[in-house]
């Protein structure tokens, strides 16, 4: 191939080489905002980087700045096992190593005779004798260099560098830009990455709060059976009510505990369909319910699972002692109001004695119930007298979730 060096003039042949070589840019731009594949983006690169300069070898040395390296990352017109492999120097003595640590453009065309660089051995095996070697930099970092390669003497002029270097500009610029969508891309992955990992801690902590559960209502299953061998072997008749009463609450708050279990309420969870289930439970947990009707009057809404045990256990308490000293159905509603819950328990009884204080009570039932609706003065035990039967109503703080 003839020397390209441009005369005093331009001749035809040489103005459609440069409008060809805008021609390359332009498409070269279009096609990097088109693409998000960098690798696809400098294969285009190298080449349209021959295709300017009317040569066969073309490449983009990407620096490895931990070998001291360039690696060969595209190129075109190279023996097979080059591209993506090869290794080249990065110091002073090679013309791109020259280029990348100056900055400046190196134009070389008798390597051979070339007394500031030695020839690379992967040039000389390709019998290159000519090359031009720019800098690739994306924003202020240097990311490589540019080259084109051919095996003419004398094969480039000053306009080609001209080319080529506008050409590793918008390369810089695109790669730039890559690397944005890569890092953003990365942050997304990485977040996805601690949603999942937020996913599986939340989910091992239910399983933990519900193996929690599970054990605590099997320890009480236990102490249930063991109260019920020594009631057997008990004559003294209030001693055996005492155990009695005692079995009784242990398996009505193991039912709390399984219920609880059962529902996965480890966060949040339906109180609704939680005391419906208690309360189903409860008639096939204790003796003493026979043939009365025990129903729920209750809007759905999400509690916790403390606030659950504690509206459960309340409610336990209040059922056991209309189904001991009432008569007919129970009921019980359950209302919201802000942070308290309002529980109230009714019996078809004649109500509650003139002169009954639940809050002077000393029996173990009303000190469970005070203690689990919370600290005054949201919290309060009241016997409503309002109505013609037996009623007593429990206000419980909720506890902040």
């Amino acid at each position: 191939m003839p020397s390209r060096n441009m005369p005093a003039d331009l001749s035809a042949a040489e103005l459609r080489l440069r409008l060809r070589q805008q021609e390359v840019v332009a498409g070269f731009g279009c096609f990097a905002l088109e693409t998000d594949d960098l690798q696809a983006i400098l294969d285009e690169a190298s080449r349209l980087a021959a295709l300017g300069l009317e040569v066969r070898c073309a490449k983009v040395l990407q620096c490895l700045p931990d070998e001291q390296a360039f690696l060969v990352r595209s190129g075109v017109g190279w023996k097979p096992g080059v591209v993506g492999h090869a290794r080249v120097g990065n110091d002073l003595q090679s013309p791109a190593g020259y280029a990348f640590r100056t900055g400046e453009p190196v134009l070389s065309n008798d390597l051979a005779s070339e007394p500031r660089f030695r020839t690379p051995r992967l040039l000389a095996e390709h019998g290159i004798r000519s090359a031009i070697n720019v800098l690739i930099r994306t924003d202020g970092q240097a990311f490589g260099v540019l080259e084109v390669d051919s095996t003419n003497r004398g094969e480039f002029s000053d306009s080609d560098i001209a080319f080529l270097q506008t050409l590793a500009n918008t390369l810089g610029v695109a790669i730039r830009a890559q690397q944005r969508e890569d890092a953003k891309a990365e942050m997304l992955r990485e977040k996805e990455a601690l949603l999942v990992d937020n996913e599986r801690l939340l989910r091992e902590k239910d399983l933990l709060a519900r193996e929690i559960h599970h054990r605590v209502t099997n320890s009480l299953q236990l102490v249930h059976s063991t109260l019920s061998i020594q009631l057997r072997m008990l004559a003294n008749e209030e001693a055996r009510t005492q155990v009695a009463e005692a079995a009784s609450r242990v398996l009505a708050i193991a039912a709390v505990h399984r219920r609880l279990y059962q529902d996965g309420s480890a966060g949040e969870a339906d109180a609704r369909k939680h005391m419906s289930g208690l309360l189903d439970d409860m008639k096939a947990l204790l003796p003493s319910i026979g043939d009365r009707r025990l129903s729920l009057d209750m809007e759905a809404f999400a509690l916790s699972a403390d606030n659950l045990a504690h509206l459960g256990l309340i409610a336990v308490e209040l059922i056991t002692n209309a189904l001991k000293h009432g008569r007919g159905s129970v009921e019980v509603a359950v209302r919201r109001a802000g942070d308290c819950l309002t529980i109230a328990v009714s019996d078809e009884g004649a109500g509650f004695p003139a002169g009954f204080d639940p809050a002077a009570r000393n029996g173990l039932g009303f000190k469970i119930v005070t203690a689990m609706a919370g600290p005054a003065p949201g919290a309060a035990i009241a016997i409503d007298r309002s109505v013609p039967f037996s009623r007593i109503v429990v206000t419980m703080a909720l506890k902040a979730s």
